[in-house]
């Protein structure tokens, strides 16, 4: 990521568009449990906030390097915290 605001308007695109997903799933499943979908859109919503704040107050920001350490470690658990909620999606 080039900067953070970059990466802030990255994070909130991507959690709109999951949300954007569990809902279109909705739309397009017969059988909805709504406590479901609503505990993962809250989860979604939750992980929005917790690496926008993660982003906003980078560790060691006299050194480069921890900071580019810090934001690829950010940018990694991002990934892996997408691709759970991809799963539980798919389990919608």
């Amino acid at each position: 990521m080039a900067s953070r605001r970059k990466l802030k308007q990255t994070i909130r695109f991507v959690s709109s568009e999951l949300i954007n997903d569990i809902y279109f799933h909705c739309l397009m499943s017969k059988e909805i449990d709504t406590l479901k979908v609503d505990r993962v859109t809250e989860e979604v919503m939750a992980l929005q906030q917790e690496f926008i704040l993660r982003a906003n107050h980078p560790d060691g920001k006299e050194n480069s390097a921890f900071v580019k350490a810090y934001f690829r470690k950010l940018y990694s658990d991002w990934q892996i915290a997408m691709e759970k909620i991809l799963k539980e999606i798919d389990s919608l």
